[in-house]
């Protein structure tokens, strides 16, 4: 049976803790746990086939060295599945209780054990990662590295990461490039989703200086109102670059997306592939 825990049995990650200083930004109330929670029971109806999960696994277990993939806002584990057929052992790590319940109920019903899987409730922000299990690969899909909402918590994530990789292992992240956004209206409100019983309104604030969105997917149905809060913080894939040189991490590989397509400059999205640059000095932290 898989259960979500405060750390795994097998010593990878040490107990989950939060660091609030992180998420003193402009959406009041907004912190490690709210975006899980508010999508929690809708996350997969709405976003369950936002990307090819087969593919993510494919392309995963092909750079992941010796040691588990360490996913990072594992969520209600869409990609965890396939991850496993390809052969990874996963930590998953997410804020939100909510979502990993959802998520180790999945598991429980596919028959996957905690030989294969082991679920951490834990804040990105302060990754308890310990020297005594490294992992081969380090994943960030869909956007999650810009849940962190400021640079100085992407960049001190991603020294984190650096020092929990294995010899030769990756951290992989998939992100939009944020160009796009340069010519998008500073406010926005529209129909996200609508049926005969539900309407779904979707509220955007973009504050391009800062380089965030706020939002709020406002869900009316006859039994009520029901507010889904998200926030994200987006850098350029120049800028990525950047925070993980910073890091001691070099990028050897960037796409459009899973398939390996080609990428470029004018592209939306991306997929990148770090690895630790050879003598960057960095070692294996308890922080």
């Amino acid at each position: 049976m898989v259960e979500v825990v405060g750390h795994d049995e097998k010593g990878y990650l040490g107990a989950g803790r939060r660091v609030g200083l992180c998420y003193h930004v402009s959406m009041q109330g907004f912190g490690p746990s709210t975006y899980g929670d508010g999508f929690a029971d809708v996350y997969d109806d709405w976003y369950g086939n936002i990307t090819d999960a087969a593919a993510t696994a494919r392309f995963v277990a092909e750079r992941c060295a010796t040691g588990p993939v360490l996913e990072l806002g594992v969520g209600s584990g869409r990609l965890v599945p396939d991850l496993v057929a390809a052969g990874c052992r996963v930590i998953g790590i997410d804020g939100s209780r909510s979502m990993l319940e959802i998520c180790a109920r999945k598991l429980r019903a596919e028959r996957i054990g905690p030989a294969d899987v082991s679920l951490v409730v834990a804040d990105l922000a302060s990754l308890p990662v310990l020297p005594s299990g490294k992992v081969g690969a380090a994943l960030c899909a869909f956007n999650t590295l810009f849940n962190l909402p400021t640079e100085a918590a992407q960049a001190d994530l991603l020294h984190r990461l650096a020092s929990a990789l294995a010899p030769n292992g990756s951290v992989i992240i998939e992100a939009i490039t944020g160009y796009a956004l340069d010519a998008g209206p500073a406010s926005s409100v529209g129909v996200s989703r609508m049926t005969a019983d539900q309407l779904v309104l979707s509220a955007t604030l973009m504050d391009i200086q800062q380089q965030t969105i706020q939002g709020q997917h406002v869900e009316v149905t006859e039994a009520g109102i029901k507010l889904r809060p998200w926030m994200l913080r987006w850098t350029t894939p120049s800028q990525l670059d950047a925070l993980a040189a910073d890091a001691g991490l070099e990028l050897v590989e960037r796409y459009v997306n899973w398939t390996g397509e080609a990428y470029r400059e004018e592209a939306d999205t991306h997929v990148s592939v770090f690895r630790r640059i050879p003598d960057s000095g960095i070692r294996a932290s308890n922080d």
